[in-house]
């Protein structure tokens, strides 16, 4: 994984408060050591998360990160059974909070 753990602090901070229950998936090519590429891809799983929320995070994040690319993307729970999007995001993700 390529994030270091005040990357992964601030991520936590910006979800968790909209959601403290939200959970956070980490995919993509920082899910990885050996792959390259910059931006970050987030799955978050909320069932309390609206799109207000979900722009509210990303500015969140960029304040603490700096500005980059961050891909996010946010399902309910029951969505998240079903949707084969992000069954095949879990596949391969990396669980950040």
């Amino acid at each position: 994984m390529r994030l270091n753990k005040r990357e992964i602090d601030a991520i936590r901070s910006a979800v968790f408060s909209f959601d403290p229950g939200a959970r956070i998936y980490l995919y993509g090519s920082r899910a990885s050591d050996h792959l390259t590429g910059g931006d970050i891809d987030l799955l978050l799983l909320s069932n309390k998360i609206s799109f207000a929320d979900k722009i509210s995070i990303l500015t969140e994040i960029k304040r603490l990160l700096g500005e980059q690319k961050i891909d996010l993307t946010v399902k309910t729970h029951a969505a998240a059974e079903i949707d084969p999007f992000v069954t095949s995001i879990l596949a391969g993700a990396i669980e950040i909070g």
